[in-house]
């Protein structure tokens, strides 16, 4: 028996469950699509703390390890890291409705156009650039540490309108949410700032607000530089204020946070290197373009991850 269209999170890291929780309690029936062994701990119900003095609120929603017959799945969002993502909605892909609209949260450049080749063409995917601070404090228990957005736009597919369904689906649950089309444009600047803060703070293991301090100024200027290269011949502008008041903003706006690039090299994990500084440095070879201090960045920390 065919089950009623459902929407599902897919990835239960801090993103996974921030939005699976904040969706859940407008009341619409949300499932959680997780690894096996994620799911005995996240069936007992996950739990939300708004802010890090806040007390905790538990939100009960469906969990599934396993595809099973008459899985039909209409809304999906995918908040697995870049390089997880393909093979993690491979093993989902034959139970979204033909209809079907993919968000995806991940950062960098490169996972999207992977992502879209699995889809049909009537299925719509959107991509999504997401400044919300969030954390696990255990294995089903989230903090929502900074509110932040979402700026989401179509990347693919039939559906002209879904970016702007999405937008008032995460209003609802009081997510900021706004629609960014082109989102491309909008996806590069995200990419322009991960690709400084996270290399940087990483190689050096120091928190993203030692990046404002004198001796960071040069090596940050460096690496916008070059970032400004390859936007002037891609035709990218530069976001409001231009990348270096950006790139310092978010340094101070985010100065206590680790990186997540710099939480993956101190736990011996793969970094999502290559869909920031790679996609970086693709773009600039094929413009002829040498850019010298992410390549060094980017050798370091390739050079740290398990083989």
């Amino acid at each position: 028996m065919m089950e009623p269209q459902i929407t599902c999170v897919l990835g239960a890291g801090a993103l996974g469950l921030l939005y699976a929780t904040r969706l859940a309690r407008t009341g619409r029936p949300m499932t959680l699509l997780v690894k096996p062994k994620q799911a005995s701990a996240l069936g007992l119900g996950v739990t939300l703390r708004e802010g890090e003095a806040a007390l905790s609120k538990r939100v009960f929603m469906r969990v599934i390890s396993q595809p099973h017959e008459g899985l039909s799945i209409q809304h999906l969002i995918l908040t697995t890291k870049a390089g997880q993502a393909v093979e993690a909605l491979k093993e989902w892909c034959a139970y979204l409705q033909d209809d079907a609209q993919v968000l995806m949260l991940q950062n960098g450049l490169g996972s999207q156009a992977q992502v879209a080749d699995l889809l049909k063409p009537t299925q719509t995917l959107l991509a999504a650039s997401v400044t919300e601070g969030a954390y696990l404090e255990s294995s089903a228990a989230v903090v929502h540490a900074g509110k932040g957005k979402t700026l989401l736009g179509r990347w693919s597919g039939a559906d002209q309108q879904a970016a702007a369904s999405w937008v008032n689906r995460l209003t609802v649950a009081g997510l900021d949410a706004e629609v960014a089309e082109p989102i491309r444009p909008v996806l590069w600047h995200k990419l322009a700032v991960n690709a400084v803060i996270n290399p940087l703070t990483a190689v050096h293991r120091v928190q993203n607000g030692a990046l404002a301090g004198r001796d960071f100024k040069p090596l940050v200027d460096a690496l916008c530089q070059e970032i400004l290269q390859v936007f002037k011949r891609l035709g990218i502008s530069e976001p409001e204020g231009g990348l270096a008041y950006r790139i310092e903003q978010v340094i101070l706006a985010t100065a206590a946070n680790r990186s997540s690039m710099l939480q993956d090299v101190e736990a011996g994990r793969a970094t999502e290197i290559d869909y920031i500084t790679g996609t970086l440095l693709k773009a600039a070879r094929s413009l002829k373009l040498e850019l010298v201090e992410h390549q060094r960045l980017y050798d370091l920390i390739k050079q740290g991850e398990p083989q």
